[in-house]
């Protein structure tokens, strides 16, 4: 009898049946990473085939393995090591005065500037200097460096109605200009309690020290109050990254229209793009993470595409709180809207996660991704990176870039959920109860029997 209870004790402390470390082959596909010797960590952008072919939501489905295909430390956080947007700052500007035919007699513009190369002023010489407002306006980056991704202006606030053309050139030495933006549209418009505001200018990177800005439109000069810059991104790559999502009507409802995104990206700015000109749409954006859950409210507000001398401007991406949804909802008030039977398209913008592994052995490192079966890191490996996330320049992490197109590892099987193993411990467990059941009552039926005997 003892010997039974013995074995029923044992059976409940059996542990649980240990899986063994993943292998490459356990995920659906993987991207190589070249990592220069002498590198410590690793440090990398999640490309976007990872979200789009990750199983699980939370990205706990991958790995990182050396050459060997033995799998190092790694670590996933939300993109702290870039900021967000880069801050306005504001430039110097000044105002150039409309060149005048020879016929009139014409005036000269003098351009001083300081030993360092920066303006000092800008002088027109002429006796009957013309008092027209400014149409284009000179601007110094010298003092605030270059590669200026974005400019943004401010005129004064009595101009309603405003809409305009302008053009951005870029020079070194004020004589020869090279073309950085050719036409973009501004506009500030008020109406019925709404305003359509469009101030800021995408510009081609450029290293050289000026701009000069043309308004185009022979309509009113526009009277610029401010300029402010903000420079390229930090890094090789972008900052945030865009989708086009198409979308279909939802039969039996009006103005309403569904989206199902390829991936769990985790979206922070939604937009919708529309392929007719002069389209606008009073609308709200919902999400939700599966086709059965419950929709949640995103974004609510004006969308729009005004097109202005055959260049479009569109409404700027709305900021959303971080969603992997994969499931979106659009509905348009009619009433406010003049979109017709068009489906207008869905934008989202995300910011990659940084995946940051230890480079232990030899290259080409893998990132596999992709497997149902494979579950997140139990382990703590935060201690691993102490250090990391502080500028780049500063930290001791090598950002290195995936090399080639995607490879199939496993393939797209691993994204299937694999049957749930057999419960081994509950069937050992009820097997040694079960058979100790049945030792006993064969014991008592013996005892039984000697007694009627």
């Amino acid at each position: 009898m003892k010997k039974w209870l013995w074995l029923v004790l044992l059976a409940g402390y059996l542990p649980s049946v240990s899986l063994a470390e993943p292998t490459p082959d356990d995920f659906a596909y993987g991207i190589k990473i070249d990592v220069p010797a002498g590198t410590a960590v690793g440090a990398m952008s999640v490309p976007e085939q990872v979200y789009a072919s990750a199983y699980r939501r939370d990205l706990g489905d991958i790995r990182v393995f050396n050459a060997d295909g033995e799998p190092v430390p790694h670590m996933i956080r939300y993109a702290q090591t870039q900021p967000a947007d880069a801050p306005w700052r504001p430039l110097a500007f000044f105002p150039l005065p409309q060149e005048a035919p020879p016929a009139a007699g014409g005036y000269r513009v003098y351009v001083r500037t300081g030993p360092d190369g920066a303006v000092v002023s800008v002088d027109p010489q002429s006796f009957d200097a013309p008092t027209e407002p400014a149409r284009s306006y000179l601007i110094d980056l010298s003092r605030v460096g270059r590669g200026l991704a974005q400019l943004r202006l401010e005129w004064r606030g009595g101009e309603t109605g405003l809409m305009s053309t302008l053009a951005v050139d870029a020079s070194d030495d004020l004589v020869a200009w090279t073309s950085i933006q050719q036409r973009a549209a501004i506009s500030d418009i008020r109406y019925a309690g709404r305003r359509l505001l469009s101030n800021i200018l995408t510009l081609t990177p450029n290293a050289q020290r000026y701009l000069r800005l043309r308004q185009l439109d022979s309509g009113p000069a526009v009277s610029l109050v401010r300029i402010d810059g903000r420079v390229q991104p930090e890094g090789r790559t972008a900052i945030r990254v865009f989708l086009k999502i198409d979308g279909q009507p939802v039969p039996g409802s009006p103005g309403v229209f569904e989206y199902h995104g390829t991936g769990a990206f985790p979206v922070d700015r939604v937009n919708l793009i529309f392929d007719q000109a002069n389209s606008m749409a009073e609308a709200e954006l919902e999400s939700r993470s599966d086709s059965k859950a419950a929709w949640t409210r995103r974004a609510k507000g004006l969308f729009y595409r005004i097109d202005v001398d055959d260049t479009p401007m569109t409404s700027a991406p709305q900021a959303v709180p971080i969603s992997t949804d994969r499931y979106w909802r659009l509905t348009v008030d009619a009433s406010d809207s003049t979109i017709g039977s068009a489906v207008p398209r869905l934008e989202v913008g995300y910011r990659p996660h940084d995946l940051f592994f230890v480079a232990r052995g030899s290259s080409p490192f893998t990132l596999a991704f992709g497997s149902a079966a494979v579950e997140p890191l139990t382990v703590n490996v935060a201690a691993l990176f102490d250090g990391i996330g502080r500028h780049r320049e500063n930290g001791f992490e090598r950002w290195v870039m995936p090399h080639g197109s995607p490879l199939v590892l496993g393939g797209p099987q691993r994204l299937s959920p694999m049957p749930k193993p057999l419960p081994m411990r509950r069937i050992i467990l009820w097997s040694v109860l079960l058979a100790g059941v049945l030792v006993v009552a064969g014991m008592a039926l013996r005892l039984a029997r000697r007694l009627k005997g």
